[in-house]
């Protein structure tokens, strides 16, 4: 049987997690560097589910989800994991290279997920080549994104609910054949 030469754009995502409850210009200013223009950008929500983060990056920490105008193949999202990472180090203290300023988590979605690459292996990643991991967190169906069962806390809350479908809208409205 012949393989199918199957890959739709997907839209390029971000959640970003910084000090402050209002997006940081030099912050979003990176990522357009980096990506090139927003299509949307998200209301920022407080990221108080975990403490994980503190000693890196202090107290007052907020998460939410840009969209950029650029899509991509899903199989390059392992060359945008590696541009997220050399960001992050662009914000890091030059004395302290691990203290972050910034957490930038790349992704995609398409019509029917989310998905997350990470350089940390897990029980429910799948193993996309390169040192890369792609972790599903969300899917959608019946108008709604729904986490998985090992999503983490923030994205099992969901408060990016609301954004992630202006997202999808917006990224359909822009592909129209979709």
């Amino acid at each position: 049987m012949k393989p199918a030469n199957f890959s739709e754009p997907a839209q390029l995502i971000a959640f970003v997690l910084q000090k402050g409850a209002e997006w940081n210009p030099d912050v979003v200013n990176l990522l357009e560097n980096t990506w090139g223009k927003l299509r949307y950008m998200g209301k920022l929500f407080a990221f108080d589910q975990t403490n994980y983060y503190t000693p890196e990056m202090g107290e007052g920490l907020y998460r939410g989800v840009v969209s950029f105008e650029k899509c991509i193949p899903p199989e390059t999202v392992a060359v945008e994991k590696a541009r997220s990472n050399a960001l992050e180090l662009t914000t890091a203290n030059s004395d302290s290279p691990d203290n972050r300023h910034v957490n930038v988590d790349i992704g995609y979605m398409d019509l029917d997920k989310v998905v997350l690459p990470s350089y940390k292996r897990g029980p429910f990643k799948l193993y996309a080549g390169e040192g890369v991991w792609l972790d599903m967190l969300l899917t959608y169906s019946k108008g709604l994104f729904h986490p998985t069962a090992w999503a983490f806390e923030d994205f099992k809350r969901n408060p990016y609910q609301h954004d992630l479908q202006l997202i999808r809208e917006r990224w359909r409205k822009s592909v129209r054949n979709l």
